[in-house]
């Protein structure tokens, strides 16, 4: 691997911006692990009372509003040529929003279960928008920061050192979880994600960013809604990876709801909570090594094959395990979890960049964004399908969706 202090880019503030995305990168997963999305906060939700519903509304909210907000806040910071302090805004929303969980939960006698989740369900609407305005910042920023070879070095050390980052929170999480009573565990817990996520922002401060060319036309919401088709259609890639992160979202929509699984057949309580939360940061770490490899020999392309596959094969072995298998073997599960979560962020980050260039990075962030709809979706109904069919039709739909992917994978060409 290159040294990050090789400048062969020609960019004088590479060096500096590349660990300043670093310190982000790292306290970011501390950060998160301490609210994760398909652990800690299903399980929070389902502690309270909550149902199988109530665990679709909250999916939808973490992954699947982001994805018509990114439009529109590609649309207003295209015009933008510098976006360090929208990326800035955009996380400084989201501190406030860790905050406003502890706050609740440290109101939490004073409330009812429902007002609990209502409240929970505010505070990560806040979250999950502002940190769609920053997304669409923060891909602008990066590739314009970091080129080339040290871009690529960049986002497997962000996904080395990230994972062990978050394998420290991940055992703190446990401790807290099983050494605390509900809800004063989770209270200190985003607490902890509070702190943590404000001391990554001074990592964006430090950032040398370079102004963006800007081409002058009109980018407004509905001129942009309205290109989308062109857009598309003139290029062949964005198209591709469009369908291909709709089809896997049948999978990645599906990963709270394990956690509702475990809590049906088997058993859920604060230690299981953080037990499997240990285990996808595990599956993370140990991955992260193989998907290094993968980049150099295959490119970022080559990791998403895996993750195509690893995607497909959850639903089935979750299945497997819950119906024919122990609750022995179903950490297993969750493990894999983890490896598939790793190789998503690197292969769909790294093949936007590559198919992207300076000037149009923040529209195709926003038009991926949007177009993702699965995930904005699919939470819901699952919810509903899983309640009223069983898992194992919603899960073998999934996994045969998420596999028919591979079609338009070979179709698929990055820089």
């Amino acid at each position: 691997m290159n040294s990050p202090g090789t400048e062969k880019q020609g960019a004088p503030n590479e060096k500096r911006n590349f660990w300043a995305f670093v310190w982000h990168a790292v306290w970011l997963a501390l950060a998160q692990t301490f609210a994760d999305r398909n652990t800690v906060l299903p399980g929070l939700i389902l502690l309270v009372g909550g149902t199988k519903t109530h665990l679709g509304i909250l999916t939808a909210i973490l992954i699947g509003l982001p994805v018509f907000s990114q439009l529109l806040f590609a649309a207003y910071l295209s015009q933008k040529k510098l976006k360090k302090k929208f990326l800035l805004l955009g996380i400084y929303l989201r501190v406030f929003a860790f905050g406003g969980v502890a706050w609740t939960l440290s109101l939490h006698s004073e409330f009812s279960s429902s007002t609990v989740i209502l409240l929970v369900y505010v505070w990560m609407l806040l979250f999950t928008i502002s940190g769609a305005f920053a997304g669409v910042s923060y891909t602008d920023v990066l590739g314009k920061s970091i080129k080339g070879d040290l871009r690529k070095n960049f986002l497997v050390v962000r996904q080395l050192l990230s994972s062990i980052g978050v394998l420290i929170s991940a055992l703190a999480v446990r401790q807290i979880l099983q050494s605390f009573d509900y809800p004063k565990n989770y209270e200190i817990a985003f607490e902890f994600a509070f702190v943590l996520l404000f001391i990554a922002s001074l990592g964006f401060i430090a950032i040398k960013e370079k102004p963006t060319q800007i081409t002058g036309r009109d980018t407004s919401l509905l001129l942009l809604i309205k290109s989308i088709p062109s857009v598309i259609k003139k290029d062949k890639n964005l198209k591709s990876i469009v369908i291909i992160s709709n089809l896997i979202g049948f999978s990645i929509s599906l990963i709270p709801f394990y956690i509702s699984l475990v809590k049906d057949k088997f058993h859920l309580d604060k230690s299981v909570i953080g037990n499997l939360l240990l285990l996808q940061i595990i599956g993370m770490i140990a991955s992260n090594w193989f998907w290094s490899k993968i980049v150099k020999k295959k490119a970022f392309k080559g990791v998403l094959f895996f993750d195509i596959v690893l995607e497909g094969t959850i639903p089935l072995l979750a299945i497997s395990l819950a119906y024919f298998g122990s609750s022995i073997y179903f950490p297993a599960l969750f493990f894999l979890i983890g490896t598939a979560l790793s190789a998503h962020k690197i292969a769909f980050e790294g093949v936007l960049l590559e198919i992207s260039t300076d000037e149009n990075r923040a529209l195709y962030s926003g038009v991926f964004g949007a177009l993702s709809l699965t995930i904005a979706i699919f939470p819901l109904l699952a919810g509903y399908l899983i309640s009223s069919t069983g898992y194992v039709p919603v899960l073998a739909f999934s996994s045969i969706i998420v596999f028919s992917s591979l079609l338009f994978y070979k179709n698929l060409k990055c820089n």
